[in-house]
């Protein structure tokens, strides 16, 4: 096991503090608020958009805020703020991991995917990964909901099918 691997479960229990959280109205409710500063885009929030990306950025933000974590990325807390992913689009995370030179994995089973890897779906969706299973992936992701579509009322521990995902980012190896 990774030596990180004590450090990415740290994003799992942030995100988790979340899970069963309903919107009050469609994309709104008190905790979906706090996603949007740490975007680019804080209007979003009153614009009603989708915050599946907005409460990735918020978890990772919050986990940024981790000591530890920051030693094994080798970061201060101000790079790690001017680094991290900031956009509200979950496509836009494709875009930054690339920019900052992270590894990508594809949906290929024969990818490792780790704790807290961010999981990018083909229908412009993302969460974050728990773990995974043969053919499957356990997540915790925002704006979805029992049908598991990206458009949901809350935030949800889900399994879905590993094919469901154009890429996996792996922001500490």
């Amino acid at each position: 096991m990774s030596t990180t691997y004590e450090l990415r479960k740290k994003l799992i229990e942030i995100a988790r503090l979340d899970v069963g959280k309903l919107e009050t109205s469609r994309n709104q409710a008190p905790f979906i608020k706090k996603f949007w500063p740490a975007t680019s885009y804080p209007e979003g929030y009153v614009n009603r958009e989708p915050y599946c990306a907005a409460a990735m950025c918020y978890w990772v933000q919050q986990w940024l805020t981790i000591p530890e974590v920051l030693a094994a990325l080798n970061m201060s807390a101000s790079a790690a703020e001017k680094w991290r992913c900031k956009s509200a689009a979950a496509f836009g995370w494709l875009d930054w991991a690339v920019k900052k030179g992270l590894v990508l994995l594809s949906d290929s089973q024969s990818e490792t995917l780790h704790t807290g890897d961010v999981v990018v779906f083909d229908f412009s969706h993302i969460g974050v990964v728990v773990t995974d299973f043969d053919t499957h992936v356990h997540t915790i992701e925002a704006n979805t909901g029992a049908t598991g579509g990206r458009e949901g009322d809350g935030v949800f521990e889900k399994v879905r099918a590993r094919s469901l995902a154009k890429k996996f980012i792996r922001i500490l190896p």
